[in-house]
C-alpha cells in the first residue's frame, strides 16, 4: 500500500503508513520521569543574559577604562527579561513587558547626544590602546573633561547593550540561530584579540558556554525541521527517521538538553584549566613558529597592522593560562624564530619616582639543560634556611630587602602597586629589594612563594614595599657589593638564614654547562676584556667583571627580535656564541648568567619587564606616577647573587643600559613628546610683565647618549593647566557644560528611575488587568443558562489545575483527560477528590455534546465541587511565587 499523507489545507495532519497504521497527534518518549517545556523560557532568559553580560564586560576589558558597573548589569539583566516576557502565552505579560521596551527606547532617544560623545570616547579609547591616529576623534572630544569620559561611555553601553541583547534574544529566543548569535558576539571578541589584549577570563568562559549551547541546540532544531512536518511527531519518508516538530515537544526536550549540554562544556573548561594548574602544561612551542609564518606571509601583503596582530599573541591573551611568560620564552631557548610586539599592556604599575631602570622580575630559573632554563628543586634535606626566615617573619625572596633595611635603618622604603593585565598570572613581578610579605592581600589571594626562586600570583592587583638602591647616598658603581661591605659587622653576626640561604646558593648555582664555545668566549674575555690569562676572583671586583662580559657582547654580537631557530640537535649556547652571533634579550641573558658562573659569581635567568624612568610621565597624586607596562617592555636577563646583599640584576643584552631598543621615542620618554607637539601646535610667546600672561619657555634637552634624537621639553604650561578639560572653542563650551550638569545621574541611573516608574505604571495596568478578568470569570459562572455555565465550570477548573501540574496536553478526549487527570491526583496523593474531577468533566461533555438538560441541582454540584477543588485542593498547594503567579498572571484568584 503506497504511503499518503493526510492533509488539511497548509497543515499536516498526520501519516498512514504502509501498514495503514496512522501516526497522529503526540507520541511521548519513555522517560523515567515526565519532563515538561515549563522552564525552557527561563532557560532561555538566562541564556541570553549571560552572552550579553559577557559580551559587555568582554568590551569593557578591551577599553580598560572606567565605566559604570552596576549600570551594565541592569540593563543585561533588564533587557534580557523584557525580551523573553515577550514571547510569554501570557497576554499581560507580553504587554507589560512591551511597555518596558517602550520606555527604553523613549529613554535612549532622549539620551542620543550623550550617547554619541559616549561612542566617540569609546572609539578614542580603543585607538588609543591600539596606537592609532585619532586626531578627528580629539577634535570631536577636546571640549570634554575626561573626567567625564566613564559616564559618556556607560551611556553608550547602555545602547551598546540593547543592540547585543536584542541580537541575542533573536538567537537564543525567537529562534535557535548559532550563526546569528556568532555574528553578533564574536566580532567584540575579535576587536580585542586583533591586538592581542587579553579579555576577562570569565567572560570567555561564559561566551564559549553559551556558543556551544546555542550551536547543540540549532543542530538539533535544523535536523528536526528536515522533515518538513506541522504534526507532533513526523517520519521522513526517504530516510525514514523520526522527528519531532511540535515546538512543545522540542521544549521538553530542550529543556534537560539545554542543561545538560551547558554543564559539560563548563565541565570541559574546568577539567582543561585544573590540567593545565597542575600539570604546567604550556602551549607547544610550535605555535610561536607559526604566529611567526603567519606573520611574515601577512607582511608581505603590506598589511603590517595584521602583523603585530598575529605575530605574538602572548603579550595578551592567556586563556587557561597556557601562554609563554612575559612574552618572551618561558625559560624555553631557539624554538622561537623571533618575537613581535602587538602594544598590549601588560602591567599597570603605580610607583613614586625611581632612578634608572626598574626591573620587575618574574619568572626565575637557575637549571640550564637542553635548551631551556627551570627552577631549581629544593628537597628536605637542602632546605636549610626557611624556618630561620620564617622565624624572622620574612620569606627567603624578601632577603635582600632585609640586609637594605637593617643596614639602612633611616632609608624610607616605596610602595608599588600592580595590576597584572596581560602578563602571565602565574608569577608576581617586583622591584628587587622587595618586601613580598608585605603584599598586603589575605587568604586566598595571599601570595605564595615557593621554596626559592619565583613567587606565585594568587591575586591580579597587589602591592609591596620595596627599596630603590640607587637612593643609598654612599653607594659604589658596583651597588651590590656597596650593600654587602656598608656594614662589615653584619657578615660577622649574620643571621643563621643568611648564612644557609648563601651556601645553598653556591651549591645550586654554580654549575656551568659544557660547552666549547662557552669556553672560548671565557678565555676570550679573559684576555681582550681583562688582560690576563689567568683568572683569580679576588683581584676583580664584580663590577669589572660584569663590564667586560658586557662589552664582549656589545663588541661581537648583535640584538634582534627574529635570530631564528637554534637547529636541531645544536645546543643553545654552542650555536648562538659559534654560530649565530645574535639574538634578542633571552639569548644574552642565557649566556651571560652561565658565564657570571665561570667567573666565580652564582647566577641565574629571569624573565619579567623593565620600566624605564623617562616612562613614568606625569605625576598623579601625591607624587605617584601610573605606567602602562607593553608587552614591548618584556625582558629576560642575568641576575647575580653578592653575599650579604642578595639578588641583583646584571644587564648582558645590548642597548638596554637604563634604555629599552624596543621602545619608539614618545613611548621612552611621552611627556617630552607631548610637550614637543604642544611647542609645534602653538607658537612660544613671551610678554612683558614678567610671564604672567602665560609665557612659555622651551629648553633643549641634550641626551646622555648622542646617537639619540635631540628633544625638546617644555618647562612651564601655565596657560595650559587644565589639561584636557580645556574648552577650546564657546561652542564646545555649552556641550561639556551640558554633559557635566547631566553627569549628577551618575552614569545611566536616570534610565534605571525611569524604568522603575514604567514598571509602577505596569504594576497598576496589571492590578486592573486582574480585576477585570476576576469579574468575568465570576460572571461567566453566576449568569447564562445552565449548559454555558457548567462548561465554563469545567473549562476554569483545568486552569486551577494546572497551577499545581495536574494537566495533560495529549491529544485526547475530554473523558480520558478526566481519567488521567485523577491519576495524576492519586499520584500527588489528593485521593478524597478524584470524584469531582470526573464528575464536573462528564458533566461538562453531557452540556457539550448532548441535547440532554443540564438541572439546576446538577449544576450546583458542579459549582461547589468547583469551590473545593479551588479553595481544597489547589490553593494550599501555591507557595508564595506560585500564588502570585495565580492571582495577576492567570488571574484566578
Amino acid at each position: 500500500m503506497k504511503k499518503k499523507r493526510i492533509k488539511s489545507k497548509n497543515k499536516d495532519i498526520g501519516f498512514i503508513s504502509s501498514n495503514g497504521i496512522c501516526i497522529d497527534g503526540d507520541i511521548l518518549m519513555n522517560c523515567e520521569r515526565e519532563h515538561n517545556s515549563g522552564s525552557f523560557l527561563g532557560f532561555q532568559i538566562l541564556l541570553t543574559f549571560v552572552t550579553t553580560i559577557c559580551t559587555a564586560f568582554m568590551a569593557v576589558s578591551f577599553l580598560d577604562m572606567e565605566i559604570y558597573k552596576t549600570t551594565i548589569i541592569y540593563y543585561s539583566a533588564m533587557l534580557s527579561l523584557v525580551f523573553g516576557l515577550m514571547k510569554s502565552s501570557h497576554k499581560i505579560i507580553k504587554f507589560s513587558a512591551l511597555g518596558v521596551m517602550i520606555l527604553h527606547v523613549i529613554y535612549l532617544v532622549s539620551r542620543i547626544s550623550t550617547i554619541k560623545y559616549g561612542l566617540f570616547v569609546v572609539i578614542d579609547r580603543y585607538l588609543s590602546r591600539a596606537n592609532q591616529p585619532n586626531s578627528t576623534l580629539g577634535v570631536q572630544l577636546s571640549g570634554i573633561s575626561t573626567i567625564d569620559y566613564p559616564y559618556l561611555a556607560s551611556n553608550f553601553f547602555v545602547f551598546f547593550i540593547t543592540l547585543v541583547c536584542l541580537g541575542t534574544a533573536a538567537a537564543c529566543l525567537y529562534r535557535i540561530d548559532f550563526p546569528l548569535l556568532f555574528i553578533i558576539t564574536f566580532p567584540v571578541f575579535e576587536l580585542g584579540m586583533y591586538w592581542g589584549w587579553e579579555p576577562s577570563m570569565w567572560t570567555v568562559i561564559g561566551l564559549f558556554v553559551c556558543w556551544v549551547t546555542v550551536l547543540a541546540l540549532h543542530i538539533i532544531n535544523h535536523t528536526t525541521n528536515k522533515a518538513g512536518r506541522k504534526n507532533t511527531f513526523a517520519v521522513h519518508e526517504r530516510k525514514r527517521t523520526f522527528y519531532f516538530t511540535s515546538e512543545k515537544q522540542k521544549a521538553c526536550f530542550y529543556n534537560v538538553f539545554m542543561k545538560f549540554t551547558a554543564i559539560l562544556s563548563s565541565l570541559v573548561l574546568v577539567v582543561i584549566m585544573l590540567f593545565s594548574a597542575i600539570t604546567g602544561f604550556t602551549r607547544p612551542e610550535s605555535f610561536a613558529k607559526y604566529r611567526h609564518d603567519i606573520s611574515t606571509a601577512v607582511s608581505n601583503f603590506s598589511l603590517s597592522d595584521l602583523r603585530n596582530a598575529f605575530s605574538d599573541y602572548d603579550g595578551g591573551f592567556d586563556l587557561f593560562g597556557i601562554k609563554t611568560v612575559g612574552g618572551t620564552n618561558g625559560g624555553v631557548l631557539g624554538k622561537t624564530a623571533g618575537i613581535s610586539f602587538n602594544g598590549s599592556t601588560a602591567l599597570k604599575v603605580v610607583t613614586p619616582k625611581f632612578s634608572n631602570t626598574l626591573y620587575l622580575r618574574g619568572y626565575v630559573a637557575g637549571v640550564y639543560n637542553d635548551n631551556s632554563w627551570t627552577p631549581v628543586d629544593v628537597n628536605g634535606n637542602e632546605d636549610t634556611f626557611s624556618d630561620d626566615f620564617e622565624q624572622g617573619k620574612i620569606w627567603v625572596q624578601d632577603l635582600d630587602y632585609d640586609l637594605i633595611q637593617r643596614k639602612y635603618a633611616d632609608l624610607t622604603p616605596a610602595q608599588i602597586s600592580v595590576s597584572v593585565l596581560g602578563a602571565s598570572k602565574k608569577f608576581v613581578y617586583a622591584p628587587y629589594a622587595s618586601l613580598y610579605s608585605s603584599d598586603g592581600n589575605t587568604d586566598d589571594k595571599k601570595m605564595r612563594p615557593t621554596t626559592e626562586s619565583y613567587v606565585k600570583l594568587s591575586s591580579t592587583k597587589y602591592s609591596l614595599y620595596y627599596f630603590d638602591p640607587s637612593l643609598i647616598e654612599e653607594r659604589l658603581e658596583a651597588l651590590p657589593e656597596a650593600i654587602a661591605t656598608e656594614v662589615p659587622a653584619l657578615s660577622v653576626n649574620k643571621d643563621r638564614g643568611v648564612d644557609a640561604y648563601s651556601e645553598f646558593v653556591h651549591q645550586k648555582y654554580m654549575d656551568v654547562s659544557k660547552s666549547d664555545e662557552l669556553d672560548k668566549a671565557y678565555k676570550e674575555i679573559l684576555n681582550e676584556y681583562l688582560g690576563v690569562d689567568i683568572y683569580h676572583k679576588g683581584d676583580w671586583t664584580y663590577e669589572e667583571i660584569s663590564t667586560a662580559i658586557k662589552n664582549y657582547f656589545s663588541d661581537n654580537f648583535t640584538y634582534t627580535l627574529e635570530p631564528g631557530v637554534t637547529p636541531k640537535g645544536e645546543d643553545f649556547i654552542d650555536y648562538f656564541l659559534g654560530t649565530q652571533k645574535e639574538g634578542y634579550c633571552s639569548y644574552f641573558a642565557t649566556a651571560g648568567a652561565e658565564l657570571l658562573r665561570m667567573f666565580g659569581y652564582p647566577s641565574r635567568y629571569v624573565e619579567g619587564y623593565v620600566v624605564l624612568n623617562s616612562q613614568l610621565g606625569e605625576p598623579e597624586d601625591d607624587s605617584t606616577y601610573e605606567v602602562s607596562v607593553k608587552d614591548k617592555c618584556a625582558h629576560a636577563w642575568a641576575e647575580v647573587f653578592i653575599d650579604n646583599a642578595g639578588w641583583y640584576p646584571a644587564e648582558f643584552t645590548p642597548g638596554y643600559d637604563n634604555d629599552n631598543p624596543n621602545l619608539t621615542q614618545q613611548e621612552k620618554d611621552p611627556k617630552e613628546v607631548t610637550t614637543t607637539k604642544s611647542t609645534e601646535s602653538k607658537p612660544t610667546t613671551t610678554t612683558q610683565n614678567g610671564g604672567q600672561g602665560g609665557t612659555t619657555s622651551v629648553v633643549t634637552k641634550k641626551p646622555a647618549n648622542s646617537s639619540k634624537t635631540s628633544t625638546t621639553k617644555k618647562t612651564n604650561s601655565a596657560s595650559n593647566g587644565h589639561g584636557a578639560g580645556v574648552m577650546s572653542g564657546a561652542g564646545k563650551t555649552s556641550v561639556s557644560s551640558r554633559i557635566t550638569e547631566n553627569n549628577s545621574d551618575h552614569g545611566s541611573f536616570v534610565g534605571i528611575f525611569i524604568t522603575m516608574g514604567g514598571l509602577l505604571l505596569i504594576a497598576f495596568g496589571v492590578v486592573v488587568h486582574r480585576d477585570v478578568k476576576v469579574k468575568k470569570m465570576r460572571s461567566e459562572l453566576s449568569n447564562g443558562d445552565n449548559r454555558s455555565r457548567t462548561v465554563a465550570v469545567y473549562r476554569y477548573m483545568l486552569k486551577y489545575l494546572k497551577l499545581i501540574g495536574i494537566t495533560d496536553s495529549r491529544n485526547i478526549t475530554d473523558l480520558q483527560l478526566c481519567d488521567r487527570l485523577t491519576e495524576k491526583c492519586q499520584e500527588m496523593q489528593i485521593n478524597d477528590f478524584s470524584h469531582m474531577i470526573k464528575y464536573i468533566g462528564e458533566l461538562a461533555v453531557k452540556a457539550e455534546m448532548s441535547n440532554s438538560v443540564i438541572s439546576d441541582g446538577e449544576l450546583e454540584t458542579a459549582l461547589s465541587y468547583f469551590e473545593i477543588v479551588k479553595d481544597k485542593i489547589v490553593l494550599p498547594k501555591l507557595s508564595g511565587a506560585k500564588l502570585l503567579n495565580a492571582k495577576f498572571v492567570y488571574c484566578l484568584y
